[in-house]
């Protein structure tokens, strides 16, 4: 068999078509890990295409990256457009951009680390240079249809599907679905529609966006970071270098209760920009001016029927972390193999409602670590502003500054909430938001470890196809074989003296004693047993049908 797992051929998807609202990041991951499951989907986008937006959500994190390379999407293409890693592995605590630094925290782990926990280690990409990479992969699948300009109004069940009305060019039009994804944003028309509640703070603090274009690299050349909190207190906010030589967002602290476009000229943001730079000698043009308000809230509710919440439209954290998209990507993930295994009539409906028990409470989690990240912050700045108002900054201010920023260490560098979380049951976030500890207990994201085999190096992550079940075993235990095959909906990859293993987990333990891992369409653990005894075999095949419900 192939070891990278080709994507599993699906029967042929019914005559309705899922309809997915909303054609951002997380509308065409969803459309796009529907399509390889052989699953048909129109998405709809208010929205015609956008010469040039606000740069908006920069962070993707391991494991959404880990999702793309699952789905046959260019990683390469993403990281040769992102920050190189040189330039985008710290945030920095900053005077002005050329003023004293406070302190530095890293934005990901070190070198070796990174390689011994993920084959696709965390990346600075502008929201819009990511969006264009999933729009140009959607267009090339047959099985997705993007049509812009169209906006959804209402919605019925009917047949056992769901009858939307959608307008464009000025008239209305219906469309039958099997299924309707809300990917329609924080203010999603399709929960409001559905009269879905928010759970939490819909006005955490309102917040400006400037977005502007400069060079910036002479500036920054020995501090490079992709973050800097600027604390100096006539300009005290937080520039986002996307690319230093063009690309620039800052977003100040303090703003006016009520936002005026021309309190926020070009000029006084022009103005306020070099202050915060600390001096006068740049160029640059400002491109956007965007407010916002930072929430902090999630969805009471995940799913009414046949129609779905993912993304902003299901959970609103402050961005504080860099979790919102990431966690909407991954919520994506989650949905599109149970919509899969319901058409091909492997699983009930039931199975459908595991989506909502298992995305909720990680938005929950997110939603919690994100606050605290932004409402720590405060403090901090104080204290730095308290200092820059002296005549010097004493060495002992210097020096519990710095001890204030260690602390903040987990807004920053998050491996364990990236990678650690947990379907369980119970569904749980990592015991520290800065540690990933590889595990196979059930619920875990499959731990990655580099193999060889016939000449290639690949992930244990690669022995798992998305959207099928992946028994891995020893090769001494024949059953397990034998077990898959009965099934015959589960991939058997037998871990034989060809493998060439560089894990300690996998090269010995329960494979090596004949026991097995049980690894779910989306690559976490449904099951981890001993051996390949009668009763192990039960315990797997209990799993499945525990997984794919009736």
């Amino acid at each position: 068999m192939s070891l990278q797992a080709p994507i599993p051929s699906a029967s042929p998807a019914a005559a309705r078509p899922v309809l997915i609202v909303g054609a951002g990041p997380v509308g065409l991951m969803m459309a796009i890990l529907l399509a390889r499951l052989g699953i048909h989907s129109v998405v709809v986008e208010r929205r015609q295409p956008r010469q040039s937006s606000a740069p908006k959500a920069h962070v993707i994190n391991p494991r959404s990256l880990e999702i793309c390379r699952s789905a046959g999407l260019d990683v390469a293409e993403m990281y040769a457009r992102g920050t190189p890693h040189s330039e985008g592995h710290h945030v920095r605590f900053v005077e002005t951009l050329v003023g004293y630094e406070f302190g530095v925290l890293a934005l990901d782990d070190d070198d070796v680390t990174r390689e011994r926990l993920t084959p696709t280690p965390l990346l600075n990409l502008a929201q819009p240079a990511f969006e264009a990479i999933l729009e140009r992969a959607a267009a090339q699948l047959p099985e997705i249809a993007i049509r812009r300009g169209h906006t959804w109004i209402a919605c019925e069940a009917k047949d056992g599907g769901i009858e939307s009305t959608v307008e464009a060019d000025g008239s209305t039009y219906r469309l039958a679905s099997a299924y309707l994804i809300a990917a329609d944003g924080a203010n999603s028309a399709v929960r409001d529609h559905l009269a879905i509640e928010m759970d939490g703070d819909p006005a955490v603090r309102a917040r400006v966006t400037i977005h502007f274009d400069a060079d910036l690299r002479h500036i920054v050349r020995d501090r490079p970071g992709i973050l800097y909190w600027v604390f100096d207190a006539a300009a005290a906010g937080t520039f986002i270098a996307y690319d230093a030589a063009s690309t620039w967002v800052y977003s100040p602290r303090a703003i006016p209760a009520t936002f005026d476009r021309a309190e926020f000229s070009d000029a006084y943001c022009e103005a306020l920009i070099k202050r915060a730079i600390g001096t006068d000698d740049v160029r640059l043009s400002i491109k956007h001016v965007v407010p916002w308000m930072m929430a902090a809230q999630v969805a009471k509710a995940y799913r009414r029927g046949n129609c779905f919440l993912v993304g902003d439209a299901a959970h609103r954290f402050p961005p504080t972390g860099g979790l919102g998209l990431n966690t909407g990507l991954q919520d994506a993930h989650n949905l599109a193999w149970k919509i899969a295994a319901v058409e091909r009539g492997l699983a009930g409906g039931a199975l459908l409602d595991t989506y909502e028990q298992e995305r909720l409470p990680i938005a929950q989690i997110n939603t919690r670590q994100s606050l605290s990240n932004a409402s720590r912050l405060p403090h901090l700045f104080k204290m730095a502003q308290s200092a820059l108002a002296q005549p010097a900054i004493t060495a002992q201010a210097a020096h519990e500054i710095r001890a204030e920023i260690e602390t903040h260490r987990e807004h920053f560098l998050s491996t364990g909430l990236q990678l650690g979380f947990s379907y369980g049951p119970p569904v749980q976030g990592p015991a520290d938001p800065t540690r990933y500890e590889p595990s196979i207990a059930p619920g875990a994201r499959l731990p990655h470890a580099w193999l060889r085999h016939e000449g290639q190096r690949l992930s244990t992550l690669d022995l798992a196809a998305f959207g099928a079940f992946t028994l891995l075993t020893g090769a001494q235990a024949p059953a397990w074989g034998q077990l898959a095959a009965r099934t015959g909906h589960v991939r058997h990859v037998a871990i034989d003296p060809t493998f060439q293993l560089e894990a300690e987990w996998l090269a010995s333990g329960i494979l090596k004693d004949g026991g097995a891992v049980l690894v779910r369409p989306d690559g976490h653990i449904g099951a981890c047993v001993p051996d390949a005894s009668p009763q192990s075999q039960r315990q797997i095949s209990a799993a499945l049908d525990l997984l794919l419900p009736s």
